[in-house]
């Protein structure tokens, strides 16, 4: 199988060059991939850095930090790595434009943790064909790992659909919920985790669905949606949201006295400490979440020490309990998968990310892949909105990517 691939690769890298769409460098008698000079490895990333979801571009600044740290102790294979970072504000047409900038222009030798799962829906097949390595895309959704493509290597969240799942069998058996809604961001991100929680509520005969509403990532006035969930009566609402609307919604349940349902959110939403600006740390307190990285403040460990000091020299402003652990920590995965890589090629990149095995070098849990998993991260845990802090309130709960089933840790 892995031969196959590596053909596969190696055929689309050869009729894009001579298409004049990628290029290539040769040093001495070995041919390089494109964004590898003597002395520097190009690197791209496409995110919001503007616009209601900028929040979000702390994964930039995560990412640049440790670039940062690595670069002032010598760098990768005697090479500097220079990050090549553009505005998307979170809209699909951008995204199309700037991956071809990055990639025919820029000749950037791989992309990391691009954000946005329409965005990246968008761009998908020109990604593929070019064969452009995807590291550690900013989306949760199956559709980049599973089935596996052989360009596509991780994800920096959790698996929507596992989450999606986990959250709604919280609901029922940890919170008693009886009477749910769900809230959902109607698009490639929100629809997906919306019907992956219906489905899941099927199988308890008890439970009923009682309201769904969406809305857009752009809206700011959620008054009717949150009309329609009071009138639903739910004891527990389940949302599937980027920050900035999830906050609003909230707020806007509380505008109309619905403050006693439990409220949970999905990572993506839920998990960053600027919600309590956002919406209000009293409106925010007590919001049910997930997560895949411990927050500073909660252990201390050699990865997440390292990064509270140079994330907060490099962004003094800006928290350290944030989405700039996520750039951070898919950082750490990037560079060791070029640290482990011989030849700087696509095909000896993306195949050294099969020697993954439960790698815990990183802020995550542990990082796995193989030629049938892609997935590379596949535990979370739980948590609450408490006093300005989203703290952990299980164990790691874990998803196997081939049978579906999940396993609870000691505690939940």
């Amino acid at each position: 199988m892995k031969i196959i691939k590596r053909k596969f690769r190696t055929l689309i890298l050869s009729s894009l060059l001579s298409a004049g769409v990628a290029g290539s460098a040769t040093l001495g008698a070995e041919e390089l991939a494109q964004g590898i000079t003597d002395n520097e490895i190009l690197v791209g990333h496409l995110g919001p850095q503007t616009g209601p979801v900028a929040t979000y571009d702390k994964i930039r600044m995560g990412i640049e930090s440790y670039f940062k740290y690595i670069n002032e102790n010598g760098g990768v294979h005697d090479r500097q790595l220079r990050l090549v970072a553009y505005d998307d504000q979170y809209q699909p047409g951008r995204t199309v434009q700037l991956t071809k900038r990055l990639v025919e222009e820029d000749q950037v030798f791989a992309m990391l943790a691009n954000v946005c799962t329409p965005c990246n829906v968008a761009t998908r097949a020109r990604n593929e064909r070019s064969g452009i390595p995807m590291i550690m895309t900013s989306s949760g959704s199956r559709q980049f790992v599973d089935p596996p493509i052989p360009n596509y290597m991780g994800s920096s969240v959790a698996n929507y659909e596992f989450e999606a799942r986990v959250l709604t069998d919280y609901a029922v058996n940890q919170l008693d919920a009886k009477r749910i809604a769900i809230a959902y961001q109607n698009d490639d991100y929100g629809s997906p985790l919306a019907e992956a929680a219906a489905e899941a509520l099927k199988q308890f005969d008890d439970v009923e669905l009682v309201q769904e509403v969406n809305f857009q990532s752009s809206d700011s006035d959620l008054s009717t949606q949150a009309q329609r969930v009071r009138q639903s009566n739910p004891d527990a609402i389940i949302t599937f949201s980027v920050p900035a609307p999830a906050a609003q919604f909230k707020k806007a349940l509380h505008n109309v006295g619905v403050t006693e349902p439990h409220f949970l959110v999905s990572s993506v939403g839920g998990d960053s400490e600027t919600l309590f600006n956002l919406a209000g740390e009293d409106v925010w307190n007590g919001t049910i979440s997930s997560a895949v990285i411990p927050k500073p403040d909660q252990g201390s460990d050699e990865s997440i020490d390292r990064y509270v000091e140079r994330f907060s020299a490099d962004f003094p402003d800006e928290p350290v309990s944030d989405w700039g652990q996520t750039g951070w920590a898919t950082a750490e995965v990037f560079v060791e998968a070029l640290k482990r890589t011989d030849s700087l090629t696509w095909d000896s990149f993306l195949d050294t990310f099969y020697s993954f095995n439960n790698w815990q070098g990183s802020m995550y849990a542990g990082v796995t892949f193989s030629e049938d998993n892609h997935y590379g991260l596949t535990s979370m845990f739980i948590t609450e909105a408490r006093d300005g802090k989203i703290i952990p309130t299980s164990e790691p709960i874990t998803f196997d990517p081939a049978s579906g089933e999940i396993t609870y840790g000691a505690g939940n």
